[in-house]
């Protein structure tokens, strides 16, 4: 909807990303079949998804499967941002203030002459809190106020 094509288009262009990256697709569907098989998945950092899939019917287990896949990519991120917290707080002082957590978006008041510094040492903290196989990049935003923020 918000791309504004048919739901037919839609659905042609995931058979065709997914028939670029068929590696993608393999991997969420052994998500999907690990949960099945295991009644859990786990998080790239080891902490546990649980489901009943014993009595769940046909919806249920579509549901635990969807919810299986997005807890392996959202719980990650989730476990990554608060490992980042972290390490942050050792910054964090009367002029240095953590006001919010957004998912993978972390805002701070911080004293405007002191903002560059303080944005490059806590993207550096965010890139390097875990080592994968792929590098976590951080973008940065500084505002005078939380509107202005993009």
């Amino acid at each position: 909807k918000n791309l504004g094509i048919s739901t037919k288009e839609a659905k042609e262009y995931i058979e065709r990303y997914f028939a670029s990256f068929s590696t993608i697709k393999a991997y969420l569907a052994s998500i999907k079949t690990h949960a099945r098989e295991h009644g859990r998945i786990f998080t790239l950092l080891g902490r546990q998804r649980v489901f009943d899939f014993s009595s769940a019917g046909p919806r249920e287990q579509a549901l635990y499967e969807r919810e299986a896949v997005n807890s392996v990519f959202q719980g990650s991120a989730a476990d990554i941002i608060k490992l980042a917290m972290n390490a942050i707080y050792p910054l964090l002082d009367e002029n240095h203030k953590m006001i919010l957590q957004i998912h993978d978006e972390l805002i701070f008041e911080v004293d405007g002459g002191e903002a560059e510094i303080f944005a490059k040492k806590v993207a550096n903290i965010m890139e390097n809190v875990v080592s994968l196989n792929v590098p976590l990049k951080v973008n940065y935003a500084i505002a005078k106020s939380w509107g202005e923020l993009k």
